[in-house]
């Protein structure tokens, strides 16, 4: 639950833009945010969950608090730290709704630079490739039709959290890839390329941390059904076990597409069709 004071809103307008950019650059500060997302924590509560020192996570939180990321209060003897997402709200503001197209455009840049020198793809900069194929029994234009307009009723994890409800994918070139869970949601990927009933490609953290994925679906016309070729690659800070288990997530998020438009069977995490309420 987010919890500011009048004050800390009104600081928070007075922020340059560049501290708070410098504030999420750090991992470490990137997991302290995430776990001010879930409720306000104690400073001692905050140390407990990472391996380096305590002051060091007090240092880290003097940078957010500097950038206006975090507030805090002093409750007895414990100090209480708070989220304020008023500086991402406004980074959000000027970086992904007045300019998604922007966004988009400079994601796929990133995309031809690490295609354009493999070199660079060292074992300091693990990375994930996955290639798949398969056909499914059904008309391009349905496929692409559930692959967009229905991601819950095939898309889960790995690619998201636990307690996720509910998915939804702007249909336009720099929409949005959301997931929601209750009191919040977060940007899976942003959309990057598009063509009607042909090709979808996705670009985006989807949950690996201090990384960015490529995930891109091409559908054309097999045999009276629809041939799907499907390519996922990420570059950046990837824990080993996800590696591991990329190949396998997508394997089987590809396989529920397949199930939903061959049989209707909704294997993701949205249970009932979208835009229908159950039944009383």
């Amino acid at each position: 639950m987010l919890s500011v004071h009048v004050e800390d809103v009104a600081a928070a307008h007075d922020v340059p833009e560049n501290a708070v950019w410098q504030a999420l650059s750090d991992p470490t500060r990137r997991r302290i945010l995430d776990l001010l997302r879930e409720r306000p924590r104690v400073t001692g509560d905050i140390a407990s969950r990472f391996q380096i020192s305590r002051i060091a996570v007090m240092r880290h939180l003097e940078v957010l608090s500097a950038a206006g990321l975090v507030t805090s209060r002093k409750r007895g003897r414990e100090r209480w730290h708070y989220l304020n997402a008023i500086p991402l709200e406004r980074m959000h503001e000027r970086w992904v709704e007045a300019h998604a197209g922007h966004w988009a455009a400079g994601l796929l840049r990133i995309r031809r630079s690490v295609e354009s020198t493999p070199a660079r793809m060292s074992a300091n900069r693990p990375a994930v490739d996955v290639a798949l194929e398969l056909t499914i029994a059904a008309p391009r234009a349905e496929v692409f039709a559930a692959l967009t307009q229905d991601p819950g009723g095939w898309w889960g994890g790995p690619y998201l959290r636990s307690d996720s409800t509910r998915l939804t994918l702007e249909p336009r070139l720099g929409g949005l890839f959301v997931e929601a869970w209750e009191g919040g949601g977060a940007v899976v990927a942003t959309v990057t390329g598009w063509t009607d009933d042909s090709h979808l490609e996705l670009a985006g953290p989807f949950h690996m941390g201090a990384a960015l994925g490529f995930a891109t679906f091409e559908l054309s016309e097999r045999d009276g059904g629809t041939a799907l070729q499907f390519s996922f690659r990420a570059i950046g800070a990837i824990d080993a076990g996800f590696r591991e288990r990329a190949a396998e997530g997508w394997a089987e998020l590809i396989g529920r597409l397949k199930t939903l438009v061959e049989t209707g069977a909704r294997l993701g995490i949205a249970p009932d069709p979208p835009h229908k309420e159950k039944k009383r």
